[in-house]
């Protein structure tokens, strides 16, 4: 069994920090947007758009291309801090990986706050911002995932 390197701990309580931020960035989001819907009622959207279903696409788009970076880019993370020669350097790519990977899961709420400020399409914007919470939850740090990583076993969960 490996021991934990001296940063571990802060490096983990940093993640920890960083994804509960995130996380709570999402409430600011949902928070404002309903605060705009009420005071603009019936809201429509900033802009008239011709053809809003284009602007959808393009916001879901968005968030898929995000989601799918996510999963490589964490992964690559992951495997390079698998293969890391000591425990710092393997703490240093997690703590990457985390943070990379939370600021990317916090895009689709990003693209439906877009969606829903613009094109007054809010049903788009929870259905994005319930996608930004379940990656927010997955990808948020575990001390116990992290030291399989670091001991060389494999992950607890392959998400």
């Amino acid at each position: 069994m490996t021991s934990k390197p001296a940063e571990f701990d802060r490096a983990l309580a940093s993640g920890r920090f960083t994804a509960a931020v995130l996380g709570a960035s999402l409430l600011v989001y949902l928070l404002f947007e309903e605060l705009v819907r009420a005071r603009y009622r019936p809201f429509l959207g900033l802009v008239r758009l011709r053809n809003p279903l284009i602007f959808r696409y393009a916001g879901f788009a968005a968030a898929v291309v995000s989601v799918i970076a996510l999963r490589l880019i964490h992964g690559r993370l992951v495997a390079r801090a698998a293969r890391a020669s000591d425990g710092t350097a393997a703490v240093h790519s997690l703590f990457r990986a985390t943070v990379i990977g939370l600021v990317l899961a916090v895009v689709p709420a990003i693209c439906g706050l877009a969606l829903a400020l613009l094109a007054g399409l809010n049903t788009d914007f929870y259905l994005l911002e319930f996608v930004s919470a379940v990656l927010v939850f997955m990808y948020f740090p575990r001390a116990g995932a992290w030291e399989s990583v670091i001991a060389k076993r494999r992950p607890v969960c392959p998400l």
